[in-house]
């Protein structure tokens, strides 16, 4: 019985100890207080939209995941109702910036027309005790007028992406096209200006892609505007990548609609360069067969000269090849003939392509030439890339390679 007890106690004492260690009640702060994105169509001074923006401070040197619970009221209003809770966030300790927002409006809740207070109450994830909260001295929070957006001039902005290109498939694209239109459900009737914008994931700042002025709205007639992300349009580097529109009244420059990274289709899309999105291809094989030498003198008429390309991943792909010659009295190669598109698979040699050098093919003057053989992949209509190649200058087989016409091939004498 007594060790029982004794077991029970210092089971009690390491499991309040564990429970301490867990729950520290680190020192957080709500430090500044700000508004952007601020959305007032009519411009009467009550806005449809705005992001509210806080900066977060933990003292100790440590990191946490928190979460921001957002309460308003109107201002004749005694007691706060909770707007919404942010998403887990992970900050940082040594009372360094750590940056929140939340939006007010769509997505989220739209307020009535009225004027209303804020105020921000920080979370540890899955602690019920409140570590901080914004107080008097963050007068931003208080006194801000908002009204639904059908009563504010509404703009809407409607936008897909389409012609993804993902040439090696593991989800990040070379390029995509984001298509947007601006409407309204009202007989707006305005020009608007359209400003598209890039940042990658990790970054603040927003960088300005390119811009459509007076792009004219007329209630839901729209025209739709195509901006193509990743090459030839702009170069994106390996990673993750967030998009803004933002659309202003051209007659006024007022913000009237605005999509962000809150959209998850304008959040954290994956992208890479061409060179990154690719596949490695090598032609691994060369050889010639069934020649034609009448005369015997080692200068032939015709000849199959066959190749074996392959390609790192196991599964198909669509080529064809261009071969070229190159004369002993020329610096340069010239173009001989193209193959047919025909299709590899990994490092299978029973993929092997054959293509006829000679007669009847257009005829070689008796003599030695080098070849050079090019890979091509079929990326869509207008775009074709270069794959491998292969030449005399590295492989001998492709080296000094004996032809000539059909009429020398008859004639019987030898050739130094």
């Amino acid at each position: 019985m007594i060790k029982k007890l004794l077991f029970a106690v210092t089971l009690f004492i390491i499991t309040a100890s564990c429970n301490t260690v867990e729950d520290i009640d680190y020192t957080y702060s709500v430090d500044k207080v700000w508004w952007t994105d601020k959305i007032d169509g009519n411009q009467d001074s009550y806005t449809q939209f705005r992001r509210m923006n806080f900066i977060v401070l933990l003292k100790e040197g440590v990191t946490r995941k928190i979460q921001a619970r957002i309460y308003y009221k109107p201002v004749d209003a005694s007691t706060m109702t909770l707007y919404g809770t942010s998403p887990e966030l992970e900050v940082n300790g040594n009372d360094i910036d750590n940056n929140l927002s939340f939006a007010i409006g769509v997505p989220n809740k739209e307020l009535s027309r009225d004027v209303y207070d804020f105020s921000i109450e920080i979370y540890e994830v899955n602690n019920s005790r409140l570590e901080a909260q914004s107080d008097s001295q963050h007068v931003e929070l208080f006194n801000n007028k908002f009204e639904e957006s059908e009563n504010d001039n509404p703009c809407h902005v409607n936008f897909w992406w389409s012609d993804n290109y993902d040439r090696n498939n593991n989800t990040y694209l070379r390029y995509s096209t984001m298509n947007v239109n601006v409407f309204s459900n009202k007989a707006f009737n305005k020009k608007v200006d359209v400003k598209i914008f890039y940042k990658k994931s990790t970054e603040d700042t927003y960088k300005l892609f390119q811009s459509k002025n007076d792009y004219q709205v007329k209630g839901e007639l729209v025209d739709t505007l195509k901006y193509v992300f990743g090459l030839p349009e702009l170069k994106l580097v390996h990673g993750q990548y967030d998009f803004r529109i933002e659309v202003y009244r051209t007659d006024i420059d007022a913000l009237v609609a605005i999509k962000d990274q809150e959209d998850p289709l304008l959040n954290d899309i994956e992208f890479e360069s061409d060179e990154e999105d690719s596949y490695h291809y090598k032609i691994s094989k060369v050889w010639w067969s069934n020649s034609v030498d009448i005369d015997a003198d080692l200068f032939t008429k015709y000849r199959d000269l066959n190749f074996d390309v392959d390609v790192e991943e196991n599964e198909d792909r669509i080529v064809y090849a261009k071969i070229y010659y190159l004369h002993p009295d020329s610096t340069d190669y010239t173009f001989y003939d193209s193959t047919a598109v025909f299709t590899i698979r990994g490092t299978s040699a029973l993929d092997k392509y054959a293509i006829g050098i000679g007669t009847p093919r257009t005829e070689l003057d008796s003599n030695r030439y080098n070849f050079l053989i090019s890979i091509y992949e079929i990326l869509n209509v207008t775009d074709k890339s270069v794959e491998a190649t292969v030449s005399g200058d590295v492989d001998t087989l492709l080296y000094k390679q004996k032809f000539e016409t059909l009429a020398q091939d008859a004639l019987k004498k030898k050739k130094k």
